[in-house]
């Protein structure tokens, strides 16, 4: 019985020294200081492993920890998704480019799927398909002509941006578009959807798929000190 008593005794300790306390958290913006909700999605914070001490010694020495988990982010724009083309005869056309920003707090692998040659919408056509390629340029300028790619080779490349002062900024690129129009291409329209994804490297497991915090933040408390 005496056992029991001291494991349920040790338990409750424990479980004490555990103890997880939400705090009010308020951001200083604009030289105010604005009260954060509790459910707020920008910071939450608590306080844990709670300490007390009573007897004569001459010193005492309490240990403070600070931690700060920081999610990753990334913020990016595109000044258009798509480019339509109006085409009276063949040649060969390049689009002028896409502007495009990426920003972000850790690394970003940059993947591509989907892409491929415009291909005829109508019921027949003799040559169903239109050649494209694609490039990427971090400088504004006119493409190298070794630098483009063919469209169905688009989706084995991949990029890792890096982490970075210039990432925290936000990167600045430039996606082209060429096409070459033949003979053979009959009237009609082609089209072609590819697909350009961007994965976060370094997010935190208290992040959930959505971007938001899981239910239970206190199961991310740590115990290292």
């Amino acid at each position: 019985m005496r056992k029991l008593l001291w494991l349920v005794l040790m338990g409750a300790l424990f479980s004490f020294a555990l103890a997880q306390t939400p705090l009010e958290v308020w951001k200083y913006e604009d030289g105010q200081y604005i009260s954060l909700p509790a459910t707020n999605d920008l910071a939450r914070a608590f306080s844990a492993y709670p300490a007390d001490g009573s007897c004569n010694k001459p010193e005492w020495q309490i240990e403070f920890t600070t931690e700060v988990q920081v999610a990753q982010w990334l913020e990016w724009s595109l000044n258009a998704t798509k480019w339509t083309w109006f085409v009276r005869k063949p040649g060969d056309y390049y689009a002028n480019s896409i502007v495009g920003t990426v920003a972000s707090n850790g690394d970003v692998l940059v993947t591509f799927s989907g892409f491929d040659d415009p291909t005829y919408t109508g019921t027949s056509s003799v040559n169903p398909e239109i050649e494209a390629y694609y490039t990427v340029m971090t400088t504004e300028g006119m493409p190298d002509q070794n630098s483009w790619v063919r469209a169905p080779d688009v989706n084995d490349l991949s990029y890792t941006l890096v982490d970075s002062q210039e990432l925290h900024d936000g990167m600045t690129f430039y996606l082209w578009n060429r096409i070459k129009v033949v003979n053979c291409n009959s009237a009609s329209t082609y089209r072609d959807t590819g697909y350009i994804l961007l994965t976060l490297q370094n997010q935190k497991p208290w992040i959930d798929e959505e971007g938001n915090y899981v239910q239970d933040l206190t199961n991310y408390v740590t115990d290292e000190r």
